[in-house]
């Protein structure tokens, strides 16, 4: 039975504290505000709360994706960074309406991010033609020493990294065999350029990763509010997950239960 007792903007912080998030880390964030419970002042709460944990010289990033099954195979990709809003959730869109946000310009796979980085970690994804290989946001925290994957309410099932280590060991069902074309809307321009996109014909099972990285001791789990939060360094899940997807290119499709 889930608690009615609100969760406030001291106890995201105490859970984030357990679980590991700290000053100066940059944080990729996949969450589900309603995994966290009642939270008072609802999502705005929790992204103080992670820009709190990280502090100045930190970053909070989220995947603001707007991918879906219908891009490609002649449907033209259409984007505007300012306008076009997320499917990831709402703290995701919470972090996008924020004015301090910077957005990425890939038109399929963004990422909004505020604080000492965000330039940096989101520069120049619009000339990315895939969405999460080299020079992504997503690569970028994989190089990055202080860069952290936090799962807050949801699962690695949700963990957009796992797709840059399919690009990084170039599996064949990740993307379309054919580019499309895409419109990418800037304030003052419109940069067009063709764009390989995501194909959305494979069912993954992204949670086989989960007891590799226990094993290891690289992913530190908690609880934030009421939801189940783990909390993995970008750099090590990605040299790891790319040593099992090369070994075995097959290993995150998910299989077909037998009759």
């Amino acid at each position: 039975m889930r608690s009615t007792v609100p969760v406030d903007l001291d106890t995201i912080l105490d859970g984030l504290a357990r679980i590991g998030l700290r000053a100066g880390h940059h944080v990729l964030v996949h969450s589900s505000l309603s995994a966290i419970g009642q939270v008072d002042g609802g999502a705005q709460t929790v992204v103080d709360a992670l820009l709190r944990a990280v502090g100045d010289a930190g970053t909070v990033l989220v995947p603001t994706l707007t991918g879906t099954p219908f891009d490609g195979r002649g449907r033209d990709l259409v984007f505007d960074v300012a306008e076009s809003p997320c499917w990831t959730g709402a703290i995701a869109e919470a972090v996008r309406r924020r004015p301090e946000a910077v957005r990425s310009a890939h038109p399929t796979h963004s990422v909004a991010a505020i604080g000492a980085s965000a330039d940096r970690l989101t520069a120049g994804h619009e000339q990315c033609i895939t969405p999460c290989g080299t020079g992504s946001p997503y690569a970028r925290l994989a190089a990055d020493a202080e860069a952290v994957i936090l799962l807050l309410g949801c699962d690695h099932e949700s963990n957009t990294t796992l797709h840059h280590v399919e690009e990084l060991a170039g599996v064949q069902y990740h993307l379309q065999r054919e580019p499309t074309r895409g419109a990418v809307r800037f304030r003052d321009r419109t940069e067009v350029r063709d764009y390989w996109v995501h194909d959305w014909g494979t069912p993954r099972r992204f949670g086989a990763i989960e007891p590799l990285l226990v094993e290891r001791g690289l992913q530190t789990s908690g609880r934030v509010g009421e939801a189940p939060a783990r909390l993995v360094p970008a750099g090590p899940l990605v040299a790891l997950a790319l040593d099992v997807l090369r070994a075995d290119p097959s290993f995150f499709v998910a299989r077909a239960a037998k009759p």
